[in-house]
This record gives structure tokens, C-alpha cells and sequence, in this order.
């Protein structure tokens, strides 16, 4: 360590690493104490056979040979896999992993900037261990350590930082196994989340500051050129990654067609995003772990928020031989959001807390070391500057500790993110199915109802919340929403399933028999449909297709007792 930062700073940068993982661990050991949470988490970890059976040569061949959940990042999916090796099913291990790679990050951005701005009239400690504070504790980054699913961020981000201390090396002494370990550190993130796209981007800036690689006044559009082709072998790794995640987000159905968000919205929306993560970067409060996409917005707004980045981005570029670290950092912000700012629309989030984890470090850098900067100019007293930060860093550790509670668990989640935001189909629909499952259907039909209202296309609400109605007895209700699931998806093997069970009970089992059919024509895995189709086969009297499908039902899932309980029956 005393050759990565300069000795007589030594003492000094040990002091503030320990502050900093200090302030991690203030916010974030509760969650060793955590549940998984079942809004991704079962889908990515609990429900994974593959990863809840650890680490074998298989399972990870499996992993960077497949997608997964409309996403290329088998890394992530081989750590999930090493966390059952080491730890089994436990939920607090899972969480401390997050937490202790966000610590990893903390500490290895912290001593990046202390690295590369040494030296300069804005650099030094100070500066270094505020971006890092900040970065440590702000509440819009709970979400990407506090979720198990979010490994990827924390894990890319990793890597992301690795390449930047290896990016260094190589600026500095021109050894190309330092380019090398950019190489591969830059396809390790790719390969824990394709954020990693924008890094060679983001070289490329910080190639103009802190490394001081483009002079402003020495013909600097040959020099950008010349250090832009430089990193086209990281490039390459970037296009590579991208034709990657767009079939697996194309091939899983996630990419969102222009029909359902029109390109005119899409534009929209990424503008406004951007100035709504500026909000969240200074007013961190009202967060919530989906935002609902608007179905329109007030032309106003885009129109504004151009303006704004515009406006922002012209003052950078005016005063960018004064303040090199502002534009840098503004235009980091600005460049790492475009993978995810909803150009490509995927999922149907409006914008996450997670897309902040990596941009609001440049907004970090600029702000801080803008603010060394006047110190130094004598514009503002050390003492003062000093002082404030502490208390933001402070006010921010207390919000971020009290938005760390909110992902205790699952009822904790999505209450919070309810009582945050409006129309909120995605926490209604998984806070109704939490619910169902506590036997509450009561309120669980309440919550599917609201589903509905906020997305008249919701199916799958529409089915869940027929179930309900199938159980109370309430069948011509239930007929009716499974009629309008099948309207939204003609493909929805569960409604199909499910509506045969109400005509069967209703006694048409010509109808139901179609329904069971057509359900396993989408899905032959659905072994109850088979138990049920062996049920009404029996009821005819037509003992030997009864058998069949028992049996079939017992191949797909040899632990259902309602097949092999029937299957003796026929006997």
C-alpha cells in the first residue's frame, strides 16, 4: 500500500479507509439480519435450481452459456452459485457478500482519486475521501448492496473500478500488461453486468482529468482521437457485450415494443430521467424499488429538461480549462446513463435507484473537487468546507441507514414503496401475491384490484385475483377476469389452467378438458393441469388416459402427492 499513495500521506489514507468502511458498515450491517426478498430474488437465487446447487463444472458452463432472466451475466449468476458453496441458503451471508463488495468499492475509489489527482491544485486526500463518503452512504445506492438480485451492480462496479486503478498503471508507466488487466478487468464487469459498456467512455474522460492526457491548447482533437483509438479493443468488448445483452433481451421478451412504449414517450421519459436522478442525487427521500413508467408526459417537461442538460452542458464545456473536473464529471453522469435511461426500453420501470450506483460518481467528482478547488482559490474557508461535508455525509448515512430498513423484508419493501409512489402496479401485484401466500385474501384481492386499476392490462393480476373468487365460490366472477386475462395474452398457460379448474367444478368438462389441453400445449411442464385432466378422464370413466396423465404428472414432479394419490386409486 505505501506504493499506491505517497508515504508521508500514508498514516492519512489509512485513517480515512477506516472512516470509510466505518460508515459502510454503520448503514449496512443490518442487513446481515435480512431476508430475500420475493420481488427478483426468489427468480434469481431461491428458485434458480442451478445456483441452489452451488458451484460444479456444469452448473457454471451452464451459466455463461445461457441467459438468464433476459440477461447475459454469468459471473453474477457463478457468485450466487459460490455463495450456496460457502454459505447454503442463508440470506444474511448472500446480503453481507453485497455488502462487503460495496465496502471493496468504497475503499478502491477512494484510493483511485487519491492516486491519480495527487499532484494537482484541486487533488489531494480531502476531496478523495468525500467523493468516497458519499458514494459510501448515499441513499440512492441502498438499493444496488441492500438487494441480493442487485449483485451484479456492486460486482460489475467492482471490476469497473479495478480497470480504472489498472488504466492508471498504464498511463504511468506504458506497461502493457497494465493495458492488459484493463482488457480483462473491463470484460470481467461486462460479464458481471453489460453497464460496463461505458467504461472505455469513461477512460477516454478521465484520460483529459485527472491524468492530464489532452491539452487544450496543443491541437487536443488529434490527441482525442489518438487516445479514443487506443481503447478500441475495449470498445470492442463493449459491442460485443451489447449484441449479447440484446438477444437475450430481445429472445426473453423484455425489450419493450414502440407499440406498448412509443419512441416519442421513451424520449420523453430519458430526458426527464436524468433531471429526476439529479433530484434524487440532492433530495434522496421518497425512494422506492419500482417507479411506474407515465403513460404520458406534459410535453413541458421534456422540453425543460433538455434545455437544462443542454444549458449544463454548454457551462462545462465554457469553463472546462478552469473547472476540468466539473465537465468530466458532468459528462460521466450523463454518458454511464444511456445503457440504461430507456432508449432501449427493457422491463417497464420508469427509471432505479440501481442506474445511479456507477453515474453519481462523476457527479460526486465534480462537486467535491469543485469545492477543493474554491478552498484552494481562498473563495471558501477550509474549516467550513470541511464541516459541511461532514454534516451532508452524516445526514445522508442517517437516510441511508433508515432506507436500508425499508429491504428487510418483503412486506417492508413494498409497503414502503406504495406508501411512496402512485399507481404502482409492479409492488401491488407482488405485495397481493406475498399476501395470498400469508392466507390474507382479503386484502390480497384489495391490492390485485389496485393492480388492475393502475394497469388495465395487468393478466396476471387479473388471473391471481380470479383465483381468489374461484375459491370463495364467486365462479361467474372468476370466469370473467380469466375471459379478460386471455383477451390481454391469448398465450397465458395459467389462466388456461385455472379457468379449467372453475369449469370443471362448474361441471362442463367438455370446456374444461379444452382448457387443460390448451394449457399444456403452452406449458407441458404444468404437472397439476396433467393431475387435474387425470381427474376428469376418471370422472368419465376413462380410467387408462387417467393413469396416463397421473403417471406423466409424477415424471414432472415426482413429490406430487395428489397425483400419486389418485394414481392408486386407478390402480
Amino acid at each position: 500500500m505505501p506504493g499506491f499513495i505517497a508515504d508521508n500521506d500514508f498514516r492519512k489514507g489509512m485513517a480515512a479507509a477506516v472512516i470509510l468502511a466505518a460508515l459502510v458498515l454503520i448503514v449496512y450491517s443490518q442487513c446481515g439480519k435480512f431476508e430475500l426478498v420475493t420481488y427478483d430474488d426468489t427468480s434469481y437465487v431461491t428458485d434458480n435450481e442451478r445456483v441452489m446447487q452451488g458451484v460444479s463444472a456444469e452448473n457454471v458452463s451452464w451459466a455463461f452459456s445461457s441467459f438468464q432472466l433476459s440477461n447475459y451475466h454469468p459471473l453474477t449468476v457463478v457468485s450466487h452459485m459460490i455463495d450456496t458453496s460457502l454459505f447454503g441458503d442463508s440470506a444474511g451471508a448472500r446480503h453481507l457478500v453485497n455488502v462487503f463488495l460495496h465496502l471493496v468499492n468504497v475503499l478502491l475509489l477512494f484510493f483511485f482519486l487519491l492516486k491519480a489527482t495527487s499532484g494537482l491544485e484541486e487533488g489531494g486526500l480531502i476531496p478523495s475521501f468525500f467523493v468516497a463518503a458519499l458514494f459510501a452512504v448515499h441513499p440512492a445506492h441502498v438499493e444496488s448492496v441492500a438487494w441480493v438480485s442487485e449483485r451484479k451492480d456492486v460486482l460489475c462496479t467492482f471490476f469497473w473500478l479495478l480497470g480504472m486503478i489498472s488504466w492508471l498503471d498504464w498511463v504511468k508507466s506504458k506497461n502493457m500488461s497494465s493495458y492488459a488487466l484493463t482488457f480483462f478487468f473491463t470484460g470481467m464487469g461486462i460479464l458481471a453486468k453489460p453497464m460496463v459498456v461505458t467504461l472505455p467512455a469513461a477512460l477516454l474522460l478521465l484520460d483529459f482529468w485527472p491524468l492530464g492526457r489532452i491539452d487544450l491548447k496543443k491541437n487536443p482533437v488529434a490527441k482525442f482521437i489518438k487516445l479514443a483509438v487506443e481503447k478500441l479493443p475495449l470498445v470492442f468488448l463493449s459491442v460485443l457485450s451489447s449484441v449479447l445483452t440484446f438477444m437475450a433481451q430481445k429472445g426473453d421478451g423484455a425489450m419493450q415494443s414502440s407499440e406498448s412504449f412509443p419512441l416519442g414517450l421513451r424520449f420523453s421519459n430519458a430526458l426527464v430521467s436524468w433531471v429526476s436522478y439529479l433530484r434524487e442525487l440532492v433530495f434522496p427521500v421518497d425512494l422506492a424499488v419500482f417507479y411506474p413508467y407515465p403513460q404520458d408526459i406534459a410535453i413541458w417537461k421534456p422540453i425543460c429538461a433538455a434545455l437544462f442538460i443542454i444549458a449544463v452542458s454548454a457551462v462545462c464545456i465554457r469553463y472546462i480549462k478552469k473547472a476540468p473536473f466539473v465537465a468530466v464529471g458532468w459528462f460521466w453522469y450523463v454518458g454511464t446513463l444511456v445503457p440504461v435511461i430507456g432508449l432501449v426500453q427493457v422491463g417497464d420501470q420508469a427509471m432505479a435507484d440501481r442506474y445511479a450506483y456507477i453515474p453519481f460518481i462523476g457527479l460526486y467528482m465534480a462537486i467535491c473537487f469543485g469545492i477543493a478547488c474554491l478552498v484552494k482559490k481562498g473563495c471558501i474557508p477550509a474549516k467550513v468546507a470541511v464541516s459541511a461535508g461532514a454534516i451532508v455525509v452524516l445526514v445522508l448515512l442517517a437516510g441511508a441507514y433508515t432506507q436500508a430498513g425499508y429491504w428487510q423484508n418483503s412486506e417492508s419493501l413494498y409497503e414502503r414503496a406504495l406508501s411512496v409512489t402512485e399507481n404502482n402496479h409492479h409492488m401491488h401485484y407482488n405485495y397481493a401475491n406475498l399476501l395470498e401466500r400469508k392466507k390474507e385474501s382479503g386484502k390480497a384481492a384489495q391490492h390485485f384490484r389496485a393492480a388492475i386499476k393502475a394497469d388495465p392490462s395487468h393478466y396476471k393480476a387479473m388471473t391471481n385475483l380470479a383465483n381468489i373468487y374461484s375459491k370463495r365460490g364467486e365462479l361467474v366472477s372468476a370466469m370473467e377476469l380469466y375471459h379478460r386475462a386471455l383477451q390481454v395474452n391469448p398465450d397465458y398457460s395459467t389462466a388456461y389452467a385455472n379457468r379449467g379448474i372453475v369449469n370443471h367444478k362448474q361441471g362442463k368438462l367438455d370446456e374444461a378438458l379444452r382448457d387443460y389441453k390448451k394449457a399444456l400445449e403452452l406449458d407441458p411442464r404444468l404437472a397439476d393441469s396433467m393431475v387435474n385432466m387425470g381427474i376428469l378422464y376418471y370422472m368419465r370413466g376413462e380410467n387408462s388416459e387417467a393413469r396416463a396423465m397421473f403417471r406423466k404428472a409424477l415424471d414432472i414432479d415426482p413429490d406430487n402427492k395428489a397425483a400419486r394419490k389418485n394414481l392408486s386409486l386407478v390402480q
